[in-house]
């Protein structure tokens, strides 16, 4: 318990940094932008689709929402956990010369997953004297659990803010990559 707290802590002080350091500017009403992401996280055993909403603060930060569905596969018994996810994200830019074609940029993100649907929760074993059905998955529908998320990538701009951007996922529901495209 003591370290998603510490995690949560320090993930409200990386989204809020930005947040100190854009009040103080005193035009900060006239640089903000909408950002929008569509992106697909693939890993070794799950996969999901995230839309996120927000807000360039400067041309280095941007702060707003994520939420899309998520689903781990379990090879084993077989059997899928469904979920859906909502976060609160940060973004940071590290722009790759003048022009702001390329840039290296890292996501950080705070959350919850609440599970849905749970498919081959239990595994039914032949015994001589019939069958028994064994429980094999703990989660249930309702279920929530903690999502914490580092997506750092590169980014590159094809036409005024529109960009694909690639990289690694490192969640704890999610270890892979993730693509996407951006407005």
């Amino acid at each position: 318990m003591k370290k998603n707290l510490f995690k949560a802590i320090a993930c409200a002080v990386f989204i809020l940094f930005p947040l100190s350091s854009f009040a103080q500017n005193e035009s900060a009403a006239k640089t903000l932008r909408p950002e929008f992401t569509a992106r697909l996280n693939l890993g070794l055993y799950n996969s999901g689709a995230v839309l996120s909403g927000g807000v360039r603060l400067d041309d280095k930060h941007s702060v707003g929402l994520m939420v899309g569905p998520h689903e781990t596969y379990y090879d084993d018994f077989p059997a899928n956990v469904r979920s859906i996810t909502t976060s609160v994200f940060a973004r940071r830019y590290f722009h790759l010369g003048q022009r702001k074609t390329f840039a290296i940029y890292s996501d950080l993100s705070i959350g919850a997953g609440w599970i849905y649907e749970v498919d081959g929760k239990y595994w039914i074993e032949p015994t001589p004297d019939g069958n028994y059905e064994r429980e094999m998955i703990d989660e249930e529908p309702g279920d929530a659990y903690f999502v914490l998320s580092w997506q750092p990538g590169i980014r590159v701009r094809c036409y005024k803010n529109l960009h694909i951007f690639l990289g690694p996922t490192i969640a704890t529901n999610c270890l892979g990559v993730h693509l996407g495209i951006g407005f």
